[in-house]
């Protein structure tokens, strides 16, 4: 008896005996554990939806691709410094934008691949097929130059983008607005007077966003902390 044990134990240390673990080395690859890709819905959170327009945040680290998805006429905002190869109708580009910086795409289906070295995060506000409503008889962005309170960094047929820096204690005197999505840079809180109402306090978090129609307007400042958001108004 002893001599049969001393045989079992021998032959277990030649070879794994059942139920005992391999290495990790030695381990066939599990096929049903696959690395996938995120989803658009992973990479492009939704912050603003309504009839009028949809806003998004896209964020892609170095080397992924937002896939292949239509999209309606749209502008976009650099919230970081980036580099992206754009695919859309046949025709790829590569193009480098820095934060603060906008552009307009027109409708179509489109994939982005983010090329460089640094994340890749920026603001996209679309339009949809619903007819605005009417216009305001006066279409003036609210004064300012590069230094603010306002800068202009794209006007074109289709939309407006403004940024606002708005100071704690500061107003941004009455001007007239298009139809308009806003999004929030930082945490801040308003008063808004809207053509003849009483004036609203609204407070607004990094991030968010929210829908103006059309109007004439004024905003003062009532916070501790200084304001900055982006408008992205629809001409059509």
């Amino acid at each position: 008896m002893r001599y049969l044990s001393i045989v079992v134990l021998a032959s277990c240390s030649m070879v794994a005996c059942a139920g005992e673990s391999t290495p990790d080395a030695a381990r066939p690859a599990d096929p049903a554990v696959a690395t996938t890709a995120p989803s658009i819905d992973e990479l492009m959170t939704r912050v603003f939806s309504n009839e009028y327009a949809t806003a998004s945040v896209v964020t892609l680290a170095p080397g992924q691709v937002l896939p292949a998805h239509s999209g309606g006429p749209r502008a976009l905002y650099a919230l970081s410094d980036y580099t992206i190869r754009f695919t859309q109708g046949g025709q790829t580009s590569e193009s480098s934008w820095s934060v603060g910086q906008a552009h307009f795409h027109d409708a179509g289906e489109h994939s982005i691949e983010n090329i460089g070295a640094s994340e890749a995060k920026f603001l996209v506000v679309a339009r949809t097929a619903q007819a605005l409503a009417s216009a305001p008889a006066h279409d003036e962005p609210p004064a300012g130059s590069a230094s603010g309170p306002t800068r202009l960094p794209l006007d074109n047929a289709d939309v407006r983008v403004s940024e606002v820096r708005l100071p704690a204690g500061s107003t941004l005197p009455r001007h007239h607005g298009l139809a308009r999505v806003v999004y929030a840079l930082t945490d801040y809180t308003l008063s808004y007077t809207s053509n003849d109402a009483e004036p609203v306090v609204n407070s607004s978090t990094a991030g968010q966003a929210h829908w103006h129609d059309a109007d004439e307007h004024l905003i003062v400042n009532t916070g501790t902390t200084d304001a900055r958001f982006v408008l992205v108004q629809f001409k059509r």
